[in-house]
């Protein structure tokens, strides 16, 4: 009898910032970080591997502002256990807020302290290190007989990026990739890609975006999947690699235009190593925090 191909189910959701105004909502209903995901729970567990961005500090090293204007992206440990209920796997911690301590100073702290918090609940952090080396670092997920290696990036704050012998997150660099993609293949039968890039509030790719795409479709990765935009953007096949350029907000309070209220979450679906599907389901998000699957003509309007 031929064998059978296992399936494993992908999916990835948007940027996840518990903080400002969707920390506010939260503590004023109690302090209940699962209260976002509560709606999309079953959906959310019921992946084989479930991935985000976690364009946020979590961590009791800085103090959050709560709803003021900010940019200063700051949440508590305890937001770790939204992520936890919610089932995540892996976060890509390469972005620009992950350094953000809020109303206090903590250097590098913040980092230090959201990517343990994130690992002692059984989360990897991907794209992030005290080192280069180490936020170079493929994060690997082994399910059905298959092992998924995460790569993350982030082309939006230079000065958070790590060197050689300072913390941070590993640069988009087109010069590199081929190098990384090539290490990740070493322990990994899929090599998927997950970058913080391309221009807010836009939803057509960046040329940047799409020259790193071709990049790293050339040094033979399986997948892209990126965020930062704060808006849904395109998606499109490079040979035989899929791009989902932005999956827009997930967790976020940006309620002043309708495409920040809105996401995507991405059902990839493999079979043995190979992607054979691909499936977008569009959210919206309600009260500054909680995403909920959008009705057929938002939907419709997001795809």
């Amino acid at each position: 009898m031929p064998t059978v191909e296992p399936v494993t189910k992908l999916l990835f959701t948007g940027d996840l910032i518990p903080a400002r105004c969707t920390y506010a909502r939260i503590m004023a209903l109690g302090g209940d970080f699962t209260l976002p995901f509560q709606p999309l729970h079953d959906l959310l567990t019921s992946a084989d591997v479930t991935i985000g961005t976690l364009d946020a500090t979590a961590s009791d090293a800085g103090t959050p502002f709560g709803c003021t204007p900010t940019f200063s992206l700051a949440a508590p440990a305890a937001a770790v256990a939204g992520f936890t209920y919610a089932g995540y796997d892996v976060l890509s911690h390469a972005a620009n807020h992950i350094k953000d301590c809020g109303t206090s100073a903590c250097g590098d702290r913040a980092l230090f302290q959201t990517d343990a918090n994130l690992r002692a609940a059984g989360i990897k952090s991907a794209g992030t290190g005290r080192n280069l080396f180490e936020a170079r670092a493929p994060q690997i997920v082994e399910r059905h007989g298959v092992s998924f290696a995460f790569l993350a990036y982030d082309d939006i704050a230079s000065y958070y990026q790590a060197t050689e012998d300072s913390a941070g997150s590993a640069p988009l660099d087109t010069s590199t990739i081929a190098e990384d993609v090539a290490n990740a293949r070493k322990f990994a039968n899929v090599v998927i890609i997950v970058p913080h890039w391309g221009v807010e509030y836009t939803a057509d790719p960046s040329a940047r975006q799409r020259e790193f795409a071709r990049a790293a479709a050339a040094a033979g990765a399986d997948m892209i999947v990126g965020n930062h935009p704060h808006w849904v953007q395109a998606h499109e096949k490079i040979g035989g690699m899929f791009v989902a350029y932005a999956l827009g907000n997930f967790v976020f309070d940006q309620d002043w235009s309708l495409e920040t209220q809105q996401g995507a979450m991405l059902e990839a679906t493999f079979t043995g190593t190979r992607l054979t599907s691909t499936r977008y389901l569009p959210v919206h998000i309600y009260d500054e925090y909680q995403p909920r699957l959008a009705g057929p003509p938002e939907a419709q309007q997001i795809l």
